[in-house]
């Protein structure tokens, strides 16, 4: 995956959040790896869609 960025404090709503907690327990999974899983997995649907999105060169 590369280097980790360093933490970020997610809101969501209380029913959206249940919804991950039910998934991520369906999957044997934390919430954390199924938060990353449905990033990546419109990340990719994006791409698919509109292509790929451009990320500023790290120094």
């Amino acid at each position: 995956m590369g280097v980790q960025e360093a933490p970020y404090s997610l809101r969501l709503e209380h029913e959206v959040m249940q919804k991950i907690r039910v998934l991520a327990a369906k999957e044997r999974r934390s919430i954390n790896m199924q938060l990353c899983i449905a990033v990546e997995s419109y990340l990719e649907q994006y791409e698919k869609e509109h292509g790929a999105i451009p990320v500023p060169a790290e120094d």
